[in-house]
């Protein structure tokens, strides 16, 4: 059926031989899912962020700020923007929670830059999710092609004490079983390795743009409420 081809290969070979390639295959669809639904992702964001952005330098007033972040509501930045809005909320509350002040203290202002910090750094651990396995799949895979060439180098070695030959027509399947295990292992190893570092250098743009965000955000709020 499949004759002399890497098909036939694959098809002969023992069953740890086709359970490593199994389990190489279908650690290659779930890296390559991640990366076509990251790559959509990240790309929405850095471009929605990056307007984001732009408009925030047109902004001078608390009102514009509200905005702002309603119309961007649908991406991390506008995410940023309402998250940190609801605690400048709860910081203008007075002690009975009823009315707000118009003004914060140092000390409010002090807790809120902690706030908008870690909110910055929230945000971005999640939109670091599913990259870990990028990461994993790019060191694993190389290791789990190992397991099945050594594999096949014990087979190929049993092969030539059980026949008492050394003749390449004996030795060569284990070889090419071991040859093939290394390969889909490579095969799965460098795009997820590619991938992992081209999203991450994305994360990083897009971390340097929130910063930006922020710390425009964190001066309008001191230009209102603080005086």
């Amino acid at each position: 059926m499949f004759g002399n081809s890497a098909w036939g290969l694959v098809w002969q070979s023992d069953f740890m031989t086709k359970l490593v390639l199994l389990l190489l295959f279908f650690l290659s669809i779930l890296c390559v899912a991640i990366i076509i639904y990251k790559y959509q992702t990240i790309k929405k964001q850095r471009r929605r962020v990056k307007a984001l952005s732009l408009r925030m330098r047109g902004v001078r007033t608390f009102s514009g700020l509200i905005e702002i972040s309603k119309e961007f509501k649908d991406c991390i930045g506008g995410k940023f923007l309402m998250q940190n809005l609801n605690e400048l909320h709860e910081l203008l509350k007075d002690s009975n929670g009823t009315t707000e002040k118009s003004r914060l203290t140092l000390e409010q202002m002090e807790f809120l830059e902690l706030a908008v910090d870690q909110s910055v750094d929230q945000l971005l651990i999640e939109e670091e999710t599913y990259l870990p396995v990028l990461g994993t799949s790019a060191a694993v895979s190389p290791l789990i092609g190992l397991f099945g060439t050594v594999w096949g180098l014990i087979h190929a070695f049993i092969n030539i004490g059980h026949y008492k030959s050394a003749d390449i027509t004996i030795v060569a399947p284990g070889i090419a079983e071991a040859l093939t295990t290394t390969l889909a292992g490579l095969i799965v190893a460098i795009p997820a390795m590619i991938a992992f570092h081209y999203f991450s250098n994305e994360l990083r743009k897009l971390e340097q743009q929130l910063e930006n965000i922020s710390g425009r955000f964190y001066n309008i709020l001191k230009q209102t409420f603080v005086g």
